[in-house]
């Protein structure tokens, strides 16, 4: 009896286990979005998003990393993405200097993504407490679960971390880069809630300079919906593509110095110091040893 009841465990165990994984399924999230569109997508269509979005490739990576703790999904990410980042800049040995502390880590965001999994993945080793501002669909990747911090748009929400004395990395701009006004690519204005939160908690700030952008079809698509008036960021769709796109390539990420939040003060709005912020992260772009210069004003459009 011990020995069915073990097998009976086992196998309900194992059960359990086959179903915390769901796959991701293209039609069946269509089907769900709307069921009469679901059923109107030909075949063709949807193979062609299957490949698109590599989604045999990332079934089969979450599939195999599913019950990894962060560290190690991480770590696992960045190999299996074939990135191979390079830190450089005068912050990097004040990043040593900070381990221990409670940290605001910004940087922008040229790919949409996988930046972020390569920047967090070395933050988290070197302050394991550091926790990723992030967009809700990644509650549903497990090993990242209670490693990101979710509504961004909420202050409080950012605060209540910050107050569990936990580090944060935040991009800002909440959206990739894309091309401004004046043609060149940067991020669009960056949101003042990590400056609200550094002077509110005297928290440092360290911005990180990710060099990089996307290819010149994710820009066409951009410039295509706003020629129409079209709202929905549809060029998102290759945001996948884009990524596996760099594997191999190197990532150029440069460190600046410490940001001090008692240097904050009200003599200007918290949203000329995010500005100048923005400004001075893709400065060291072309000069790494660059110092953060707090009578700086910001030039750089935020569109």
């Amino acid at each position: 009896m011990e020995n069915i009841s073990k097998q009976k465990e086992d196998k309900d165990s194992n059960s359990k286990k086959e179903e915390s994984f769901l796959p991701i399924n293209i039609k069946a999230l269509a089907t769900r979005v709307s069921p009469t569109l679901g059923k109107l997508v030909p075949k063709f269509m949807y193979n062609w998003f299957e490949k698109i979005l590599h989604v045999k490739e990332l079934n089969a990576f979450f599939a195999e990393h599913e019950d990894d703790d962060a560290q190690k999904f991480l770590d696992a990410a960045v190999e299996f993405l074939g990135i191979h980042p390079s830190y450089e800049g005068q912050g990097t040995d004040a990043v040593e200097t900070l381990k221990g502390q409670k940290v605001m880590f910004a940087s922008n965001h040229p790919y949409g993504g996988p930046e972020a999994m390569v920047l967090f993945d070395y933050l988290h080793r070197e302050f394991p407490d550091c926790r990723l501002v992030a967009q809700s669909f990644l509650k549903f990747i497990k090993p990242l679960g209670k490693s990101c911090v979710y509504n961004k748009k909420e202050v409080r929400t950012l605060l209540d971390a910050v107050n569990e004395g936990t580090s944060l990395l935040i991009y800002p701009a909440g959206y990739c880069s894309r091309k401004l006004s004046f043609g060149e690519v940067f991020d669009y204005d960056w949101k003042p809630s990590f400056v609200k939160i550094a002077k509110r908690n005297n928290v440092p700030i360290v911005v990180f300079y990710t060099d990089g952008q996307l290819s010149k079809r994710m820009h066409r698509w951009t410039s295509f919906r706003r020629f129409f008036h079209i709202k929905t960021s549809i060029e998102t769709l290759f945001l996948v593509d884009e990524m596996f796109k760099l594997r191999g390539q190197t990532m150029r990420l440069v460190v600046g110095s410490t940001i001090d939040p008692a240097k904050l003060d009200d003599s200007i709005t918290n949203e000329e110091w995010a500005a100048r912020i923005r400004q001075y992260c893709y400065e060291l772009r072309k000069n790494p040893n660059l110092e953060f210069d707090y009578t700086k004003k910001a030039t750089l459009p935020s569109r």
